[in-house]
């Protein structure tokens, strides 16, 4: 993980868990919470199949 602070996602927006696999990325499904949280969580939709949730400090934002 970084200790800079993740730029807010939109939903559709593309990204990769940190440390896991920078070949396989997700897509943003939806977000938890509000944005006064200290970490939020993601909902993603990963590119190998299923779906989970991740604190936003763990994903990278990218624009494919």
């Amino acid at each position: 993980m970084t200790d800079t602070k993740a730029p807010q996602p939109v939903i559709g927006s593309r990204c990769w868990r940190d440390l896991i696999s920078p070949d396989s990325g997700a897509t943003v499904l939806s977000l938890a919470g509000d944005s006064s949280e200290t970490d939020q969580m993601v909902e993603l939709a990963y590119d190998e199949g299923g779906s989970g949730w991740w604190p936003l400090s763990t994903l990278v934002l990218g624009n494919v």
